[in-house]
């Protein structure tokens, strides 16, 4: 393979019950952390009860990292939709970026919803990836 091109990883999961803003905070704050000593970048979604992840890197890293947070007790029906290389990293800017669709946790996001579904379709243009075209749909959908 190319060491040019990029493995990109999505999943999709449903938040155990008791899971609040503080536990998300958590999450971000630990996968901003690790994930830049591992070379992740990527984005996490979260919207009535569901997350929806990208995650972008090195083959061996992203599939380690995901092989952890598939047994993490904090979500369940943890679903890979996607495992490929593409040619350039998405979310490139951020460790782990955050977006949600709930009002309490409106202050942990790194975009307002016009800049997201801005950065979306704007990421869409030219490119193949399943996981943005779900997150797209995902954004119209909810949003």
């Amino acid at each position: 393979m190319n060491e040019k091109f990029t493995y990109h990883l999505s999943y999709v999961s449903t938040c155990c019950d008791r899971l609040c803003m503080a536990h998300i905070k958590e999450i971000l704050d630990v996968s901003n952390q690790n994930n830049k000593s591992l070379g992740i970048t990527g984005i996490l979604i979260y919207c009535n009860k569901y997350f929806f992840q990208i995650l972008e890197g090195d083959k061996e890293s992203v599939e380690t990292l995901f092989s952890k947070i598939a047994i993490d007790p904090r979500h369940d029906n943890v679903i890979k939709l996607q495992g490929n290389f593409v040619e350039n990293r998405q979310f490139e800017q951020w460790n782990m970026c955050f977006k949600s669709y709930n009002k309490e946790l409106k202050a942990l996001d790194n975009f307002n919803t016009e800049e997201f579904y801005s950065y979306v379709k704007t990421k869409l243009n030219g490119c193949n990836t399943v996981s943005l075209k779900i997150l797209s749909d995902f954004f119209d959908l909810n949003g």
